[in-house]
């Protein structure tokens, strides 16, 4: 889990590797220390992303494959699953990103904001997902709580303009390392409010009411809807990270089993 800061300043761009604010898992705390006011998941072809100069302020999660920005010069950034770019330029096309068309990112547009410079060392645990990843709706049936693959209610293949991505609240970051020699127990408990939780390290057992069991691993995300009923219980497994991305209104609720 890697986080790369890509600014340019009269027209010159930089990279330089930052850190992601966080909190203990078992710690609440506020829900906007990343100020994400929208968001998308999907496939793009790379040549058709929109122009973060266009954009403000970007923060792009590969969720799979391989993503690579730079200037096509001197600055070169390659982002692997649950690794996190936040891109702040404001020179047209400065930027050209490279992946295959099997490559899922997730796209969110903040308000500004500044990652800390402290970087944290962070032990992975493989393999990482190949191909599409896992997408999970957690949501309440009649006060059971069920697990079931998202249809994903936007475009996968074309970045729709940003009035119609998902609206969010905010997005915040969460660590807990939980060791490697087995899952923790966990505990049931009931999603706080609607948000889509993504790995960027680790990896966990999520078991809802009906028995079902998924196993996200870096670069999975999870819709968790169930902010009623019996909730879910989620055991972890290694130095776990997760972005949570709340969402602000009813833009994900048109999500189907497919």
């Amino acid at each position: 889990m890697r986080a790369h800061l890509l600014t340019d300043v009269s027209g010159v761009l930089t990279s330089q590797q930052v850190g992601l604010p966080y909190r203990d898992a078992r710690v609440p705390g506020p829900v906007d220390v990343i100020p994400v006011r929208h968001f998308w998941v999907g496939r793009p072809r790379c040549d058709e992303l929109p122009d973060p100069a266009d954009l403000g302020k970007v923060m792009l999660v590969t969720l799979s494959g391989e993503v690579t920005v730079g200037d096509g010069a001197a600055v070169a950034v390659t982002s692997h699953p649950g690794e996190v770019l936040v891109i702040d330029v404001g020179t047209p096309h400065s930027l050209q990103f490279h992946w295959q068309p099997e490559t899922w990112v997730l796209l969110a547009i903040t308000e500004p904001w500044v990652p800390p410079r402290d970087v944290e060392q962070v032990r992975r645990l493989g393999p990482d997902r190949r191909g599409r990843p896992l997408m999970t709706w957690v949501h309440d049936d009649l006060g059971m709580s069920r697990s079931q693959p998202i249809r994903w209610p936007f475009p996968l293949t074309t970045v729709p303009p940003v009035s119609e991505w998902a609206r969010s609240n905010g997005a915040f970051v969460t660590r807990r390392d939980y060791g490697t020699e087995a899952f923790d127990e966990g505990r049931w408990h009931n999603g706080p409010r609607p948000q889509i939780g993504v790995t960027l390290n680790g990896r966990a057992l999520n078991e809802t009411g009906d028995g079902t069991v998924t196993e996200p691993r870096t670069g999975d995300l999870a819709f968790f809807d169930d902010v009623e009923g019996g909730g879910h219980v989620t055991r972890g497994l290694g130095d776990r990270w997760m972005l949570f991305v709340t969402v602000a209104d009813e833009s994900l609720r048109q999500v189907r089993e497919r």
